[in-house]
């Protein structure tokens, strides 16, 4: 009987020790969050000061001493640009907008593109101030992919118009400008990607330059290489090494920029831990623009059947490379296996860059080639055990085989298309441009990556998973 009430007592004091701990920090909580409205409150709206969001799409330099610290990053790369034009991506309050207005002799013009009302009137101002130097737009520019969607159901020119004030310049020409700014959304570079497969939205005004503040799981996932596991290699990697140049630059407070992040913790038994754990307290600042010579490592008319090549086979991380093959081409394992041809390397893009500084799992950008083939191929060799590059050879051979006009992977493709642009308006602007990529991890476990919302996932990716398609 002692004994039943001595533990009742320890679990009473435990509960009152939990509902203290509790209690204190709640009251912490909000003692911090009082400060961050007595600070900022005379520049940002409530909403970005009072609400925590798990993934922000939009996010905002918060004071002058981050926007500071991103001009000091970015003095060697600025210097670099030959761009005269600068886009700023919800430039806020404008702290980092003063450091690009400093450099008068080189960005001869700033445009503004800015999604919150709020700040409107300040921009505006500054279009006052230089009336031929800054152009102000209140647009969304992250949600490009909903604006090129519309544009194309109703023949509108949205996207034309928020871009109007862009130069425009020919693909295998310099940068036509530089594009800066803080994204947290992943569909956004799903979009970069179709851009350019697809010759649409922003890479038809040319080949511009991007430096972004960027949250970490979207720039491993992005620049990956095949070590860290199938489960994050997957065809959005392939395809953004192969269609970009990009570097890291440095690391930055999430902190420092708004909307605040909700407190971080990882599920046990995630299979995403190891990348979710990797500086969750910090964003990544990154340089990025298409290769120059894209077109030429892969013609124009080539660039659909790149893109829909290596989706189809990366439906499953398992894939072997024959068996798929060989189901569009019979009998086409022998050359594979028997590769007669000279293997051409590929080598950094630069050559200053020190590995010991990149994020972890993460590759440095390295030329492409079309002569990087496997070694050893055989017969149970995996799409996911090749580099970008190597990817890009397998199908550089594939093209070229004589029966490739003649096989089924155009009529598989053209069909997949044209499903693509029936699928109805609904569906399409929520799962981006209508190109779902179908992956055989489950939509959770991609939240759980790329937090690409605090939404749940559309429910018809989840009935697509049950159809053999690639899209």
């Amino acid at each position: 009987m002692m004994s039943l009430r001595c533990s009742f007592k320890l679990c009473g004091a435990r509960n009152i020790q939990k509902l203290n701990n509790c209690y204190q920090s709640t009251k912490a909580k909000r003692a911090e969050q009082a400060e961050r409205v007595s600070r900022y409150s005379g520049e940002f709206p409530e909403k970005l000061l009072t609400k925590k969001q798990k993934s922000a799409p939009h996010m905002y330099v918060a004071n002058a001493q981050i926007a500071q610290q991103i001009n000091d990053c970015l003095e060697p790369h600025l210097g670099q640009t030959k761009c005269d034009t600068v886009l700023e991506l919800n430039p806020g309050p404008g702290y980092f907008t003063k450091h690009l207005l400093d450099r008068e002799t080189q960005f001869r013009k700033i445009i503004l593109i800015e999604s919150m009302e709020h700040f409107m009137p300040r921009l505006q101002e500054l279009h006052a101030l230089y009336p031929d130097r800054v152009k102000v737009r209140h647009g969304d520019f992250i949600a490009l992919w909903k604006l090129a969607f519309m544009d194309k159901m109703d023949s509108g020119t949205r996207l034309v118009d928020l871009l109007s004030d862009a130069p425009q310049r020919a693909f295998n020409e310099d940068a036509n400008m530089l594009v800066f700014g803080a994204v947290g959304s992943y569909p956004f570079f799903k979009h970069l990607i179709n851009s350019l497969i697809f010759q649409t939205s922003l890479y038809n005004w040319g080949r511009c330059e991007m430096i972004l503040a960027l949250p970490p799981p979207i720039y491993i996932h992005l620049t990956c290489s095949n070590e860290i596991g199938y489960l994050i290699y997957r065809s959005a990697s392939v395809l953004f090494q192969i269609l970009f140049e990009y570097r890291f630059i440095a690391k930055l407070p999430r902190e420092s920029f708004l909307p605040v992040q909700t407190d971080y913790n990882i599920s046990k038994g995630s299979k995403l831990a190891k990348v979710r754990s990797i500086n969750p307290e910090y964003l990544y600042l990154v340089k990025f623009v298409p290769r120059r010579n894209l077109h030429e490592i892969c013609p124009v008319q080539d660039l659909p059947a790149l893109w829909y090549f290596i989706k189809q086979n990366f439906v499953s991380r398992r894939n072997r490379i024959i068996p798929n093959l060989e189901k569009w081409v019979p009998g086409c394992g022998p050359r594979l296996i028997i590769n007669q041809n000279a293997l051409e390397n590929v080598s950094p893009i630069y050559a200053d860059e020190s590995t010991q500084h990149l994020p972890q799992y993460t590759m440095q950008s390295t030329s492409m080639s079309k002569r990087n083939y496997y070694p050893g191929i055989n017969i149970y060799t995996q799409f996911g055990d090749l580099t970008p590059s190597q990817m890009l050879t397998l199908f550089t051979q594939f093209r070229q085989w004589p029966e490739y006009s003649e096989s089924s992977f155009l009529a598989s493709m053209e069909n997949t298309l044209l499903k693509l642009e029936t699928v109805n308006d609904e569906q399409s602007l929520e799962v981006g441009v209508n190109l779902v990529e179908e992956d055989d991890i489950s939509s959770e476990n991609i939240d759980e990556l790329l937090e690409v919302t605090d939404e749940p996932a559309p429910k018809q990716i989840k009935s697509r998973r049950k159809i053999k398609s690639p899209v």
